[in-house]
């Protein structure tokens, strides 16, 4: 195998694919996108030198019609796309032991997790003990499927089920599952990943390749069948500037999403460079990445920097992973430089410091309109609403008030920013009224705790928001 090398770590000699070697003087004009696939395709494919071929060859003109297999180094389901999944490995079994065969042979090739939150039905809600409710009402309305899983996790090697109660697939890859670099088999390799799920990009955040995909198509690659793509067009959206204070992740995250959409990002990628990348936490920036679907693009990238390492400390991986992936980045061109700007299909400019307060909607929730125009929207949204008897809802009025995963509850400031206005809010005596159903689903118990240190917890409670679960969950109105 052509380009290969090897890099010492802690000690020991790790083969790794040399993209210095491989891309040559090309390496800082690819994409960090394209990089990754050059590793990869170097790395895991049939025909490896056709792939680097076409994917060098796109420098020339940003668009390609060529064909690439990318093999991903893990595969990430929930609950309800695995079950298929494991309908059919366990047929294929069942087959293999009629044939006289052992069925115990059959096992995913790649590590899969999958992560039970995903479903939640808000049946209690606003008072103690809630979550407990949710949880147990879940397992007893799932417990066919939840020992179906639990047959899984026990018969299947490289198959690893998160139960209820843990955190959603997003975030659990975050705080968890993510390793940006990981050590296998003598060789160090970028952490990627297909996801069954639309907002599988959240984790392109710290640096991780991936995409979400559908059920059939994530089953192929579970058992070794590499995902086949066109070498994508990159857009690249070059940041300037830094976020004004009082700005948050999630303005930031309708103003990507407004811009991107004036465009047709269909098959794309899209890959964010310049200096105002450095400006934004990990936290920013996988809120930014986890409106990819809203977006309409495959990825919203943004490549390793220090902001990931530091981020991968604060959420408990070992010093010496962090200097790992450090140490594996930094010499294979995969480390981000402000300075640097790759050849792209397309640039789109963003001065964050233009980045205002926003909401969405109020019809799609990809449309920005700023915070002060709320008023105005939504009344011309209901019109001339009739009035309502004292202490009942009238038409216009807001009957689900959430604050859930996985975009806003993935970074920390946005639910510490939530709980501080709750604290003013019940400092002032103000409360939902009665007919609003409150909720709070933040991603992992990880958000409980910070919370509660935080001593922002009981100032949610007290107005509504306790919480229900760990899930992606709008809390609808309950019968």
């Amino acid at each position: 195998m052509e380009f290969i090398s090897t890099l010492q770590v802690g000690g020991a000699a790790l083969r790794i694919v040399d993209l210095p070697l491989a891309a040559g003087k090309h390496l800082p004009r690819l994409p960090h996108i394209h990089r990754l696939l050059l590793e990869n395709v170097l790395r895991c494919a049939t025909e490896p030198a056709a792939g680097r071929t076409a994917l060098l060859a796109w420098l020339d003109r940003p668009q390609s019609q060529a064909e690439i297999a990318f093999l991903p180094s893990r595969v990430l389901m929930h609950d309800t796309t695995c079950g298929p999944a494991l309908v059919d490995i366990a047929a294929m079994r069942s087959a293999l032991a009629e044939a006289g065969h052992d069925p115990t042979l059959l096992n995913p090739v790649l590590p899969v997790d999958v992560s039970t939150d995903h479903s939640l039905a808000v049946d209690a809600y606003a008072r103690p003990g809630a979550m407990a409710v949710n949880i147990r009402n879940e397992y007893r309305r799932n417990a066919e499927r939840y020992r179906f899983m639990k047959w899984a996790t026990n018969s299947l090697s490289n198959f690893r089920v998160h139960p209820p109660g843990t955190g959603i697939m997003h975030t659990l890859n975050l705080e968890r599952l993510a390793t940006v670099v990981t050590e296998r088999d003598g060789w160090l390799i970028p952490d990627t990943l297909i996801g069954t799920d639309s907002h599988t990009p959240m984790i392109n955040g710290i640096g991780v390749l991936a995409w979400g995909v559908g059920g059939i198509e994530a089953e192929s690659v579970l058992f070794g069948m590499p995902v086949m793509l066109r070498v994508p067009d990159v857009i690249g959206m070059r940041l300037t500037g830094r976020l004004r204070e009082g700005v948050t992740a999630t303005d930031l995250a309708l103003t990507v999403t407004e811009r991107l959409r004036r465009i047709d990002l269909a098959d794309r990628f899209v890959e964010f460079f310049g200096p105002g990348v450095s400006a934004l936490s990990a936290g920013d920036r996988a809120v930014v990445a986890n409106m990819t679907p809203e977006f309409g693009a495959n990825s919203g990238f943004f490549p390793v920097d220090a902001a990931t390492i530091a981020y991968l400390r604060q959420t408990g991986r070992a010093a010496a992973h962090c200097a790992m992936v450090e140490a594996y980045c930094q010499p294979q061109g995969l480390w981000f430089d402000p300075a640097e700007t790759p050849v792209f299909t397309r640039i789109v400019d963003l001065d964050l410091s233009e980045v205002e307060v926003s909401v969405a909607g109020p019809r799609r929730p990809q449309d920005r309109i700023p915070a002060s125009a709320t008023a105005a929207a939504t009344h011309a949204l209901r019109g001339s609403p009739m009035p309502a008897p004292p202490g009942e809802a009238r038409d216009g009025a807001v009957a689900i008030a959430a604050i859930t995963s996985c975009t806003n509850t993935s970074d920390p400031r946005l639910l510490v920013a939530a709980g501080l206005l709750a604290r003013k809010a019940r400092a002032l005596g103000l409360r939902p009224p009665a007919h609003v159903k409150t909720s709070l689903a933040p991603g992992s118990p990880a958000a409980q705790r910070y919370l509660e240190r935080a001593g922002l917890l009981a100032d949610l409670e007290a107005l509504g928001f306790g919480i229900v679960g760990f899930d992606d969950v709008t809390a609808p109105p309950t019968a």
